[in-house]
């Protein structure tokens, strides 16, 4: 097993092995133990109840969906507020990923291709370049001891945009939920129109915001923009793989070739669910909401009481606390975490620079997750005794 859990930024080569996916090497172990108090959750945890939503219909679920259900990329197109041709539906974000960089690619020397990719940041979207041979080029958002969004360092960003054919981000950064703050964000996009960069935004965690004043899709800020999102993080899909790209007609029509290479074609269970389900997406949003109400009161409390500071996000599933007196965040899960059966997501799942950084999830119901809280502020005092004792 690796020991290197955070995400890889080496350059592709033909001469070495496809990386890991280390965070996993971790995290699967981990969830085998059934620890009572779970709060390392990347996705909303909702019961949709499918049986009773489809009712008769789910006896049909592996009958073919052609010609019985109308195009998926209708009710997507509709969320998104674009036209259909704008869309391409296809397994999953992980899966968008690939197809969004085949399709960036054309036209570009693939010999030559360099990716700009933001760190801290889910594994698959450094090392999928990795897999077409292409130069990675890192990019960082940090906390710079600030609260609010996570900034970028203009210069270094510049460096890298000039380098560089794509940039790849994430927009609400996994492990803080955090957006950009607007002024960069903004700055992201017109440097690299001006630089001729396709940005491929992973936006699933975007539709937390879907609510604020400040929600804000990639895709409408520029025709070299990219979206990528899915009904796995916020709704709480991730069982039947539905994802998409939304893109300009020009950038749409080669990642539709790259994903009819790659499958063929959608799922006939897969769009039968997501069909059923797509008029309800916003009771999801609504639970979402009600878990923040009720359970973001119990983390601020609870790291009051321990003098921990947290820059809470506004929105989303998740934040990153920086623990205490250079508590190591893989021990403390391993350690104290264990004992009083919580698990979280340490940091550097995400970057080797966020050793002391936890990740915890609010994304449960009120109840286990009050619990769990309770067995959190337990770990962190015993972990607050060792280190201060030592």
């Amino acid at each position: 097993m690796s020991e290197d859990f955070w995400p890889q930024y080496h350059s592709g080569s033909s001469s070495e092995k496809i990386p890991t996916i280390g965070y996993l090497d971790w995290y699967i172990p981990r969830l085998k133990e059934e620890r009572p108090h779970n709060l390392s959750f990347s996705g909303m945890q909702y019961d949709w109840k499918v049986k009773d939503i489809m009712g008769d219909s789910i006896n049909n679920i592996a009958e073919h969906h052609i010609p019985e259900l109308a195009d998926p990329r209708i009710n997507v197109a509709a969320r998104e507020g674009v036209d259909i041709d704008n869309i391409v539906i296809c397994h999953g974000a992980t899966q968008a990923i690939h197809i969004a960089l085949c399709a960036a690619m054309v036209g570009r020397e693939n010999n030559k291709l360099s990716i700009a990719v933001e760190s801290p940041s889910y594994a698959p979207i450094p090392q999928s370049p990795q897999l077409f041979n292409c130069s990675i080029n890192k990019v960082t958002r940090s906390p710079n001891g600030q609260l609010g969004p996570w900034r970028i360092d203009r210069d270094e960003w510049l460096d890298a945009i000039k380098k560089s054919s794509i940039l790849m981000i994430t927009p609400i950064l996994n492990p803080c939920g955090w957006d950009y703050h607007l002024e960069d964000r903004d700055w992201i996009v017109e440097v690299c129109k001006q630089h001729n960069v396709i940005i491929i935004a992973d936006e699933v965690y975007l539709d937390s915001k879907r609510v604020n004043d400040e929600y804000v899709a990639f895709h409408s800020l520029g025709k070299h923009c990219i979206s990528i999102n899915s009904l796995t993080k916020v709704y709480s899909l991730g069982m039947i793989r539905f994802g998409w790209v939304v893109a300009s007609k020009e950038i749409t029509e080669q990642a539709r070739r790259a994903f009819l290479t790659l499958s063929g074609m959608m799922g006939s269970p897969t769009l039968r669910i997501a069909d059923s389900l797509f008029p309800l997406l916003d009771e999801v949003l609504v639970s979402l909401d009600y878990y923040r109400k009720q359970n973001l009161p119990l983390v601020r409390d609870m790291l009051e009481r321990l003098e921990i500071p947290w820059n809470e996000p506004p929105y989303g599933l998740f934040g990153a606390i920086k623990l205490p007196h250079g508590i190591n965040a893989l021990d403390f899960v391993d350690g104290p975490c264990k004992e009083y059966g919580v698990l979280a997501v340490p940091g550097l799942m995400f970057s080797p620079d966020l050793k002391g950084w936890l990740r915890i999830a609010w994304s449960i119901e009120p109840k286990l997750f009050s619990k769990a809280v309770v067995n959190l502020e337990k770990a962190l005092i015993l972990a607050i005794s060792e280190k201060t004792s030592q």
